[in-house]
């Protein structure tokens, strides 16, 4: 009868076993090794440590290994990585034995964020390498995401008004009564009285929080994480960062990423696209990019066609609704004759120019009293008005080119592009809270989770390679000619 499957804890080796022994040839840890060991830190400004004196500082390879490490296995925490560093089999070999301290695993954070967000550049190049990315339609959008600091500790601008109020009041009563005591009974020196000193330090934060409301034309303020905005997570509304993300289509590769404090995304199409261009090394010229209605302000798509950039993004008015076909997007403009045609075929005749934010406004007035839909059309005694500005023409091309039903294809497909990714980070890895303070923080945490998402990805390519009947024995494990020959 054979005996039940049990270890054995006094079992003994004749030899020691080798450390490179202990993970598989495909294992995730020696793929990150590769790729870091590829990467020419110095010249991605990492800080690299010197000491004349006291014990050797970490290599900077070895603490990048050790975060792409947990960021790969959804370990963020420094403490967390910390233990890691002694408990996992596959990473005590990645890192050869070597545990630092979660100390010193914050400091090279801290000292390297610019550095870390050079790394997803990396992904992205070795993603043209190898293939991974196709070029012909990539997906942007972005997505909220809580701020570290607590929502409820906020402050409002109403509130911080009131409580201002309250104190120079306070302020105005203790004051009084210190005079008051030293006119009856003058002692020498002066000392404040108990919690004057403190209400005064309040105040003067509450005055700075007001102070920056003013500048950023906003209404909340939170004086832990004053760069956080107030924004709408979820079916909440709480202090967050919008990360934005541009995916390929091919295999999810995220080719451009960047976190702002923007709580739409107005104005992110053009820099967005632009990042891209960049990280592809100009790779993707002829590349179409898809985004939502978030995107398609009319100054958005003007910058897009400036830059000859192709996109499909509908216009932020959206669709006509039904029971409005005579909504302002129903009126064409002919921008050769200069003139405005409304649904019934009638022009409106130019009623002059004026200036709203920085540009020139052209003004078209129907003065046809006969119309049969005047009625519907406007409440306007004067008659309908049409407001023709410099990007009108551009929309309205968007919005013809979107009634064509290839291109209506191509923009179904936006989703599953780019929000799928966000999926896996929100719900796969459970990331739902930034867990640094500060846009650039967030910045450089957001670039490290999109760098993860690519290097998965890459990492099931190498696998691929690694297993094929085609690679033989002497399969090499580098990247470096992994991506040559390719």
């Amino acid at each position: 009868m054979a005996q039940p499957i049990a270890p054995d804890y006094g079992q003994q080796f004749l030899f020691p076993p080798a450390l490179e022994d202990w993970v598989p040839a495909d294992h995730p840890a020696r793929f990150l090794r590769e790729f870091v060991d590829q990467l020419d830190l110095p010249k991605l400004k990492f800080a690299m440590p010197a000491s004349e004196q006291g014990r050797p500082p970490y290599a900077p390879s070895l603490m990048l290994k050790i975060w792409l490490y947990g960021y790969f296995h959804r370990i963020r925490s420094t403490r967390k990585l910390e233990i890691a560093c002694g408990e996992h089999l596959s990473l005590l070999w990645l890192t050869g034995l070597i545990v630092p301290d979660h100390n010193s695993l914050w400091r090279f954070w801290k000292e390297n964020k610019k550095a870390l967000r050079e790394v997803f550049k990396q992904t992205v190049t070795l993603a043209v390498r190898t293939g991974a990315v196709g070029l012909a339609l990539q997906a942007l959008d972005g997505t909220k995401i809580q701020a570290a600091a607590s929502s409820p500790q906020g402050w409002s601008k109403i509130y911080l008004e009131k409580l201002l109020a309250q104190l120079d009041g306070a302020l105005e009563e203790i004051e009084l009564k210190v005079v008051q005591e030293n006119a009856q009974a003058p002692v020498p020196g002066y000392r404040l009285p108990a919690g004057l000193a403190e209400r005064q330090a309040l105040r003067e934060e509450i005055k700075k929080g007001l102070a920056q409301l003013q500048a950023d034309g906003r209404n909340h303020y939170h004086p832990v994480e004053p760069e956080a905005r107030r924004m709408k997570v979820g079916d909440t509304n709480r202090f967050a960062y919008n990360a934005q993300a541009v995916a390929d289509s091919q295999e999810g590769i995220i080719v451009a990423c960047q976190a702002t404090r923007q709580e739409t995304d107005v104005g992110q199409l053009a820099p967005m696209i632009e990042q891209a261009a960049q990280n592809l090394d100009g790779a993707g010229v002829q590349t179409l990019r898809a985004a939502d209605t978030g995107y398609g302000s009319g100054a958005d798509l003007q910058a897009a066609a400036d830059q000859q950039k192709d996109v499909l993004v509908p216009p932020a008015e959206g669709p006509a609704a039904k029971g409005r076909p005579y909504a302002a997007s129903q009126f064409h403009y002919d921008a050769a004759a200069h003139s405005v045609t409304c649904p019934q075929q009638r022009l409106l005749d130019h009623e002059g120019q004026s200036h709203q934010k920085d540009q020139i406004v052209q003004r078209f007035r129907c003065h046809h009293r006969d119309c049969p839909v005047r009625s519907l059309c406007t409440r306007d005694p004067k008659g309908r008005q049409i407001e023709v500005w410099a990007h009108t023409p551009v929309v309205q091309a968007m919005r013809a080119r979107l009634q064509e039903p290839s291109a209506r294809l191509l923009y179904q497909k936006r989703r599953e592009i780019i929000e799928r990714r966000f999926a896996q980070l929100k719900q796969h890895d459970g990331f739902r809270r930034w867990t640094v303070w500060g846009l650039e923080a967030v910045a450089a945490q957001w670039s490290l989770l999109c760098a993860t998402l690519n290097l998965r990805v890459l990492y099931k390519n190498w696998q691929t390679r690694l297993q094929s009947p085609k690679a033989g024995a002497k399969a090499t494990q580098t990247l470096a000619l992994w991506a040559l020959a390719a």
